[in-house]
């Protein structure tokens, strides 16, 4: 599994050319002095794999990919103590490999959709939970040989200070956003009305570039929403749902690029779908168009197929 990282799995994270000799070199070599960022190589080359062989063969891959993961969470946990200049960059890339792999692996939940779910919303959380953590060397790390796998869509832009577009593909949910006002108490309205504010701004960076939108721009929506929107989505609340749901049509056009996000779009809204009480499914509406099919492409690449 170690050559198929090298050969085929480190190329398909980068978002751009550039990137592929850092995943398949760089980071190799980094993970020689950091062993739990092998693990975590061999954790997603095994899923890699899984999406490539015979049905017969998919349980052994998904089984050594759990494996692995599960040995390079616990040896970051005993190894790890601080981040400073000597390991900063096997944190940074050990934290970029968690995402694509819980991706992945709530696709090959299947038919659970509460499984499924709760993999996604632990997903969000140990996303959210490794921000803090490299945060403090993300300037350093832009100054590094590293630097060449942030992808162009999330360079350069202040999220805290980016202006709400005066237009938007979400027209619903900017609804949405307004009505709730008159339905929730205010905790609820702000999580609710923060998480549409920055999908907004998600949608607007991604309708600008020439190129699919990054698993980085998908993750600059799930660190910056609010500790009580996750709190509510964790409870199935139907608010958060219709929200996430919109999310997972930014998924879907990112999957068009990686592999670890096909099929998670999807399963995001069928288990919306299944949650979401009858009176609410109204709002539902538009998601399903763009995820399951539309004749109206909202951006240059979110019917394209990379």
């Amino acid at each position: 599994m170690g050559c198929h990282w090298i050969t085929s799995t480190a190329k398909s994270l980068a978002a751009h050319t550039d990137a592929e000799d850092v995943f398949a070199n760089t980071f190799i070599q980094i993970s020689f002095g950091h062993s739990y960022l092998l693990q975590s190589a061999l954790s997603l080359s095994a899923l890699h794999m899984s999406r490539l062989v015979d049905s017969e063969e998919v349980q052994e891959y998904s089984y050594q990919a759990e494996k692995y993961r599960e040995a390079a969470l616990d040896n970051f946990q005993t190894t790890v103590r601080d981040i400073d200049e000597s390991n900063y960059k096997a944190v940074l890339l050990f934290s970029g490999t968690l995402f694509p792999h819980a991706c992945a692996a709530s696709v090959l939940a299947g038919d659970d959709l509460e499984h499924a779910f709760s993999t996604i919303v632990s997903n969000i959380v140990l996303t959210r939970g490794m921000r803090p953590m490299v945060s403090r060397f993300y300037e350093t790390m832009k100054k590094s040989d590293l630097a060449r796998i942030i992808p162009d869509d999330v360079k350069d832009i202040d999220w805290h200070t980016e202006e709400q577009p005066p237009s938007t593909e979400l027209v619903r949910l900017r609804k949405f956003s307004e009505i709730v006002h008159h339905v929730y108490p205010p905790d609820i309205v702000d999580a609710y009305g923060y998480a549409c504010h920055v999908l907004e701004l998600v949608f607007q960076v991604a309708a600008n570039s020439p190129k699919p939108p990054s698993d980085a721009l998908l993750k600059i929506w799930i660190h910056l929403i609010s500790d009580r929107y996750v709190e509510l989505l964790s409870e199935k609340q139907p608010g958060s749902l219709i929200i996430f749901a919109h999310f997972a049509v930014i998924v879907q056009r990112a999957a068009k690029h990686y592999w670890y996000l096909e099929g998670v779009a999807e399963q995001i809204l069928r288990f919306v779908d299944h949650m979401v009480p009858g009176e609410w499914k109204s709002w539902l509406e538009w998601p399903r168009e763009q995820i399951r099919g539309t004749s109206i492409p909202p951006t240059p690449y979110s019917e394209r197929i990379t």
